[in-house]
């Protein structure tokens, strides 16, 4: 790792002092310079689509973390990068609301992975690096005219979760989340995929509404909120999160917990299973530190108890660690973690509607070994809703 990250860095300096970057490198870069080659290619590629009218209008969605679904504060410094090399180029840019939507004639949307690089010719050891990739998409046609990615040299990128999704009780990696990260891969002249684009306008309001909570506008949120929900492809497990977590901001305690039933019903009915944010201390079978999250912890006990008792279904409970130690012992450690929800669930007849399974690492969401807020999402249970006959 060590002899990789001198490599790197002597390749960055080389680049570095060559100006204006056009094309993606297959080198990682440092942050600032990879964002800032992302964008120029991104919004050059742009002005030279040959149906740009004389000046090309542009939205942007929020950049989501790959592994979680997330929108983390990196995904804020890639905008204002982004926004400020628009500037310097002349192009007109704005964070994707309802009415910039309609006004504009692409969407730049794209994915922060932390993901395996390896240079075959340097070390056949592979690491893992941040990787940025984007594509600009035509609104009308729903063709990509752009797309770019960069490998990042920086390790320590902020990957703490915006306000909104820091306080989302559920990881609400979906269908639309896979098919994001779909066409921020794909190339100049293929089409967005359909799931991503056919949910553009419902997009643009959760983006608003997510906005507004991050502001503390909880008012304005809920009625967003409440509005995505009466469109019949805003009854997604973000709408819900956002339902419960305003209504619970606003005090609200029985409208939050109706919400946060129909999360539940709507993770299971999208992926056969709740993973909801369960978190542990490091080589422990306690839930972490934190007094907040303790406290929305008794509530969501009570509701997945709540949601099983009035379902006939059966789960089973998976344990999960993160990556450091050997896999032998993060197994059984993840099992214990399983055994140790399931005591806590006061579910009719758990025991035989239940079964706890340990997967160790092998299942990692970020896989980072770190052990700390970067990979805390690694240390968790997860409830996955199987056939009775298995349990």
């Amino acid at each position: 790792m060590y002899r990789l990250q001198q490599i790197f860095i002597l390749v960055f300096f080389l680049l570095s002092c060559t100006q204006n970057i056009q094309t993606p490198s297959k080198y990682p870069l440092e942050f600032k310079v990879a964002i800032n080659n992302l964008a120029n290619h991104l919004l050059t590629q742009t002005q030279n689509d040959k149906n740009t009218m004389e000046s090309a209008t542009l939205v942007l969605d929020p950049f989501a973390d790959a592994n979680s679904g997330e929108i983390v504060e990196v995904s804020r410094q890639i905008e204002q990068i982004i926004f400020d090399r628009a500037k310097k180029l002349e192009i007109p840019i704005a964070r994707i609301t309802p009415q910039n939507l309609r006004e504009s004639q692409y969407v730049i949307s794209g994915i922060i992975d932390f993901t395996d690089y390896s240079v075959g010719n340097i070390t056949d050891k592979t690491e893992k690096y941040y990787k940025v990739s984007a594509s600009v998409i035509n609104l009308k046609t729903g063709k990509i005219v752009a797309d770019s990615s960069n490998w990042v040299l920086n390790l320590d990128l902020d990957h703490t979760p915006t306000a909104f999704y820091q306080d989302s009780p559920i990881y609400m990696k979906d269908s639309r989340i896979e098919s994001l990260i779909n066409t921020a891969k794909q190339g100049v002249g293929e089409l967005a995929n359909n799931v991503y684009y056919d949910s553009l306008d419902v997009q643009a309001l959760l983006v608003k509404a997510e906005t507004d909570y991050e502001n503390k506008n909880y008012d304005q949120a809920l009625k967003i909120f409440k509005k995505a929900s009466e469109r019949s492809d805003g009854k997604v497990m973000r709408t819900f999160a956002g339902l419960y977590e305003t209504n619970l901001q606003l005090k609200n305690s029985e409208e939050a917990e109706n919400a946060f039933t129909q999360l539940l019903s709507t993770s299971v009915q999208e992926n056969q299973s709740l993973n909801i944010k369960f978190l542990f201390k490091v080589n422990s079978t306690e839930f972490i530190d934190d007094q907040k999250l303790k406290k929305d912890y008794t509530l969501w006990l009570k509701m997945i108890a709540k949601y099983f008792n009035d379902n006939e279904q059966c789960f089973h409970i998976v344990g999960h660690s993160s990556k450091t130690g050997n896999a032998a012992y993060n197994k059984k450690l993840s099992l214990k973690r399983a055994k140790a929800f399931q005591s806590k669930l006061q579910i009719q007849n758990i025991m035989q509607r239940s079964k706890a399974l340990g997967k160790g690492f092998v299942d990692n969401v970020v896989g980072s070994g770190t052990d700390d807020a970067r990979d805390a999402v690694d240390r968790r249970v997860e409830i996955v809703v199987v056939n009775c006959e298995l349990i």
